[in-house]
């Protein structure tokens, strides 16, 4: 069978025929193949829909393949037009000279499937539907993406949408949000750690490559999936599995179409012990539930069933974007921990309360040095030091003190994550401690967290402790929170050896 000669993840190598689970891969009608990886690497592209009228659709996308850093062929495609933006504008595909990898298609609903038959004659394999007006406005929008649908299925056309932004990849540069940049800023990849969201929600989508670029989080990927008429969370999630620039794999998701969460959680669960998942499911109530299923056609279902079905698939379920995020950042830059014991070290006793609280809060341990540590710390330690748990290193201290508390802590094995609170407005502790947290973190192979508060210099300190690889919070309750995710995923990996203290049940 052709399929079974491909390089293909061995999730999805289960593929029975070229259109059932997981669907990476497809034959078009003039013989090649293409995967999901067409939407995010696209050496040429195609805006059916092209449009020379001030902020328009059709133009704003256009402008997103002008900008210097794609390097691939655009082409746009409007009878009305003989150029657009300064490139040629053809009628149909059929008359563009070359070859086209991706259509990105932004014409009114009632006309999409005559483009189709277009995409289909022209053997593209890869179309991202940014139109509404189908399954989620009823039956007629429903008969209007199934035509699309069938018409895909024939040809080997992948479609991502419709009712969505589509794509952003920030190392291909293949940008199909119509929103401005000027208006809906575009995130960056780092060189430290990369995250890539899928959500079902367009307006999600862009509020959050909104938000992210202004946070200096790294990205690689964020995908709208809008009505999930064709690739499904299940696609995109076999094939972040496998990307190498994508380190966390994040979701917004409404619901799951009938038939589909079962396979999305069965891949997850091959996927979680290699690379961290973690979905924002909303529709909790009855109400949200009615306006998911309004907003992009999808049943939210029960939330429990979704719960448990999370867990026993190693998803982490944040409860919010701040949440995830927080997660993310962590889990994309540190080593999941072995256990939850935590030990919480900082030069700010107001500080190592609050932070306590929320550890609690979070359901993990901090349990006090053991008498062997204590008399440790009692030695090399001023005598006004608070060497519990926290351990408050007090206000006049410098980088020395914590080095004292890393290099005892860590040498005894008592602590599985260490949350670092720093405290930059004392004159005695300095940048160097930057560098001594990157060192310990690396060298212990353990999750080190920090949490810094205040103002530009703090927050020029975090941006260089993240730099160095160590996720840096403003408050003890978001480095809380980020640490709960690195016990969790380490739970996931770990599994039986993973040291746990804490009965979960109490916790949520």
């Amino acid at each position: 069978m052709l399929y079974g000669k491909l390089q293909v993840h061995a999730l999805c190598e289960k593929v029975r025929s070229p259109w059932e689970y997981p669907k990476v891969i497809r034959l078009t009608s003039s013989g090649n193949l293409v995967g999901i990886d067409t939407f995010f690497n696209a050496k040429s592209v195609a805006i059916y829909g092209a449009s020379t009228s001030p902020n328009s659709v059709g133009q704003a996308i256009v402008q997103n393949f002008l900008k210097p850093m794609y390097e691939g062929k655009v082409y746009a495609v409007n009878p009305k037009y003989t150029n657009v933006l300064g490139i040629p504008c053809f009628p149909t595909l059929q008359d563009i000279p070359e070859p086209v990898d991706m259509v990105v298609v932004a014409v009114p609903a009632r006309i999409t499937p005559r483009v189709f038959e277009d995409i289909a004659a022209k053997g593209v394999g890869a179309a991202i539907v940014v139109s509404g007006g189908f399954s989620e406005t009823g039956p007629r929008g429903a008969e209007l993406e199934d035509e699309l649908v069938e018409i895909g299925r024939k040809n080997g056309i992948r479609i991502i949408g419709p009712n969505c932004v589509g794509v952003i990849d920030t190392h291909s540069h293949v940008d199909t949000f119509f929103l401005p940049e000027y208006r809906c800023g575009r995130p960056k990849p780092s060189n430290i750690a990369n995250i890539s969201l899928v959500s079902q929600s367009g307006a999600f989508a862009a509020a959050i490559a909104d938000w992210t670029s202004e946070m200096g989080l790294g990205i690689s990927k964020i995908v709208s999936l809008g009505n999930k008429s064709d690739v499904s969370d299940t696609d995109l999630l076999c094939y972040l599995g496998e990307d190498s620039t994508t380190q966390v794999i994040c979701y917004y998701v409404e619901g799951y179409d009938e038939g589909k969460g079962r396979t999305f959680f069965e891949t997850a669960k091959r996927i979680t012990p290699d690379k961290p998942v973690l979905v924002v499911k909303s529709g909790r109530g009855s109400r949200a539930k009615e306006a998911s299923m309004s907003h992009t056609g999808s049943l939210a279902g029960s939330d429990n069933v979704a719960d448990a079905a999370y867990r026993q698939a190693g998803i982490i379920r944040p409860d919010n974007f701040e949440q995830m995020f927080d997660m993310a950042k962590a889990l994309a830059m540190q080593p999941p921990a072995r256990g939850d014991r935590v030990l919480m070290v900082t030069n700010g006793g107001g500080l190592g309360v609050v932070t306590t609280d929320a550890i609690e809060a979070a359901g993990l341990a901090q349990p006090h040095p053991s008498p062997e540590l204590d008399a440790r710390f009692e030695h090399r330690l001023p005598a006004y030091c608070a060497w519990g748990n926290p351990c408050d290193v007090v206000g006049d201290s410098g980088s020395d003190r914590y080095d004292v508390v890393f290099e005892e802590a860590i040498a005894s094995d008592e602590y599985d994550l260490f949350i670092v609170g720093v405290l930059l407005q004392t004159p005695s502790l300095g940048m160097e401690i930057t560098n001594r947290v990157a060192y310990h973190s690396r060298q212990s192979g353990k999750p080190f967290i920090v949490i810094s508060m205040g103002g530009a210099f703090t927050t020029k300190a975090g941006e260089v402790m993240e730099l160095m690889g160590v996720p840096t919070y403003a408050t003890g309750e978001k480095g809380a929170i980020a640490a709960k995710a690195l016990a969790q995923y380490g739970e996931v990996k770990y599994g039986k050896e993973f040291k746990k203290t804490v009965n979960s049940a109490n916790h949520k």
